[in-house]
Formats: structure tokens, C-alpha cells, sequence
């Protein structure tokens, strides 16, 4: 059971965090805290980007 959630929630829950430092570094200050934020929010919209360009799954077409 605790083997299946991790392997579930792993990227979803290190993305969240990730996006947590990004929006906490905004508001901290400003220069090198905007540009570590600006760095941050974007890690999530590229893994968007990514599987949204090329998909997983199965290639097999469904009978």
C-alpha cells in the first residue's frame, strides 16, 4: 500500500514543492529572488508542455 502512494504521488507532491519555494521566493524579495522564482514556476509548465507535446501511453490502437 505504501509502495503503490508513493509511486503515485512522488512527481505530483515534488512538483508542488517546487512550485511552493517558486511562489515563496516571489514575494521574499527581489532580483536573484525573482529570477530563482521565475525558474521554479516554470519547471512545472514544462513538464506540462512536455506530455502534452508527446504523450505516454499505449500506442496500441483500442478493439
Amino acid at each position: 500500500m505504501t509502495n503503490r502512494f508513493w509511486h503515485i504521488w512522488t512527481i505530483p507532491l515534488l512538483l508542488a514543492i517546487v512550485s511552493l519555494g517558486g511562489l515563496i521566493s516571489a514575494l521574499v524579495g527581489n532580483d536573484l529572488w525573482d529570477v530563482l522564482s521565475w525558474l521554479t514556476l516554470s519547471i512545472p509548465l514544462l513538464v506540462i508542455g512536455r506530455f502534452w507535446l508527446w504523450p505516454q501511453g499505449n500506442k496500441k490502437a483500442v478493439k
